[in-house]
């Protein structure tokens, strides 16, 4: 009997969990901004801001941001932000993340990014929020007045 009882909590919390995430809508990331934060003889040191809008009333902890940085259909960057921001509900919060860009990998692309249209880029990534690991991308042209 006692068996049967923690069998029905089991499958309580296993179900519970289910429709938590069949209520709660995932937030949506997106790129806001690049910035150079330093320039030296081998590489470039940038902070891209990703604005991550929460559509639920609760808030959550973004954690484990995971990163890759396209430029020109070349992954040029990634990594793992490991420290936890708070996103409060219904609020838009901007999450700073620091990156190196080796010049040798994006050395073709800077004649791109001096052009009209720019260079094309994608930021993809996920992030853990609470039980959730959910995917982002974003992508579009970057161009030298973006810098």
């Amino acid at each position: 009997m006692k068996y049967h009882f923690l069998f029905v909590i089991l499958l309580s919390v296993l179900f519970g969990c289910s429709s938590l995430k069949k209520v709660v809508e995932p937030p949506k990331v997106k790129l806001q901004e690049i910035h150079i934060t330093k320039l030296s003889a081998l590489n470039a040191d940038l902070e891209i801001i990703l604005s991550v809008k929460n559509p639920n009333s609760i808030n959550f902890d973004v954690k484990n941001l995971k990163y890759a940085l396209d430029i020109n259909d070349k992954t040029v960057t990634s990594g793992t932000m490991k420290e936890k921001v708070l996103v409060k509900g219904k609020e838009t919060t901007m999450v700073s993340v620091p990156l190196r860009v080796l010049y040798k990998d994006i050395f073709s692309s800077v004649l791109m990014l001096l052009q009209k249209d720019g260079v094309p880029y994608l930021v993809k990534g996920s992030v853990e929020v609470g039980p959730f690991t959910i995917p982002f991308d974003d992508k579009g042209n970057l161009r030298s007045g973006d810098l």
